[in-house]
């Protein structure tokens, strides 16, 4: 039955011609034959064209330019090029495993499945060879379970009514977080999960259509989440498999495109944090209560972690939340009042 579903596999790129080789190299070996894959490229001059003529004759892809905007532009411009029934999300350091796109495509034989996310495993490329990290075994499944968190996901970390069994969840704070609970079960067998991470995950074309990212982002900040949501509220299922897998290449590069380290930390933060204001129309479970009891056990940690030497650092973690939320209320009194402000102008300034 999965032969009769197509898949569009998006590469949003950026000066990454070296690892993006790899990449399509693996999807040379998949076991899934029927994809079509939408590189989408912003110029940079670092021979990504070059890579990407390499593999015309042996899989089916096509190259998009990108002549401007940011990740989450790059996201929408390959959208409206995928024609597969199934999109799959494919970031230009993550090497998939040979059956990657079978094991995602198999999950939606089941009725109803909106999304799946799979396993993203940290490695460094050792010759041509991924190769995993020792003790870093997931980016997506949690491997300790915090200090106070049966008191935080009843307060600060609680999930949104619906997500309580959900290994990737947004709280009612809005922010996106991990149930450790299900840790063990997550590593052996499908699970609910909101969507994870870019690097490996998929949707199903029809439960995204019309959907577009809005004009907000720079670096793509929980986009993933954002975009899972959106799936969710339609009634769809969205899935975690663990042997849907790919290597996540460890390096110095990086898609946030000529921001500088320093601001580029500060608007991590300031992105994630924004989550709660781009939801706050739209999800009437969202709390205020459990946003600033959030703000004040986090700030809280921060400021303790400070107090022990570890000053620049958090520092720009309390400034970022701060700015985090001057941002997402100006947003949101804007909307209200009908005005046409949009958090890209303040990102903007971050970035500088």
């Amino acid at each position: 039955m999965t032969e009769r579903l197509k898949a569009s596999i998006l590469i949003p790129t950026y000066k990454r011609a070296h690892l993006l080789d790899h990449v399509l190299n693996s999807l040379v070996k998949q076991t899934f034959k029927n994809f079509e894959v939408i590189v989408v490229l912003k110029p940079s001059g670092d021979g990504t064209e070059e890579v990407i003529k390499k593999y015309k004759n042996t899989i089916k892809i096509r190259l998009i330019l990108q002549k401007q905007g940011y990740v989450t532009d790059a996201l929408n411009l390959g959208l409206t090029h995928a024609k597969g029934d199934i999109i799959a999300f494919l970031d230009d350091d993550a090497i998939p495993f040979s059956e990657w796109l079978q094991n995602h495509v198999r999950i939606y034989i089941k009725s109803n499945v909106g999304g799946v996310a799979g396993e993203v495993i940290p490695a460094i490329l050792k010759g041509n060879k991924p190769l995993s990290i020792k003790n870093k075994v997931s980016e997506i499944i949690p491997n300790f379970k915090p200090f106070l968190e049966a008191i935080g996901r009843k307060i600060w970390y609680k999930p949104l009514d619906g997500l309580e069994d959900y290994l990737v969840y947004i709280s009612k704070a809005g922010t996106v977080s991990y149930n450790t609970n299900m840790s063990q079960e997550a590593q052996q067998q499908t699970t609910k999960s909101l969507l994870g991470m870019g690097a490996n995950m998929s949707v199903l074309r029809k439960a995204i259509e019309g959907f577009i990212f809005p004009n907000s982002w720079m670096l793509g900040l929980s986009w993933e989440q954002f975009l899972g949501w959106h799936i969710w509220k339609k009634g769809y299922a969205l899935i975690f498999n663990p042997n849907a897998k790919v290597h996540h290449i460890i390096h110095d590069q990086t898609l946030t495109r000529n921001i500088r380290e320093t601001k580029r930390d500060a608007l991590r933060i300031i992105e994630h944090n924004l989550l709660f204001y781009r939801l706050y129309d739209l999800e009437r479970n969202l709390s205020w209560m459990h946003r600033i009891t959030w703000l004040i056990f986090s700030n809280l940690v921060d400021l303790k972690k400070i107090c022990k030497g570890k000053e620049l650092q958090r520092i720009t973690a309390v400034k970022s939340t701060l700015n985090s939320e001057i941002i997402g209320i100006k947003w949101l009194i804007s909307r209200k009042l009908g005005c046409h402000y949009s958090p890209l102008i303040d990102l903007k300034h971050f970035a500088e």
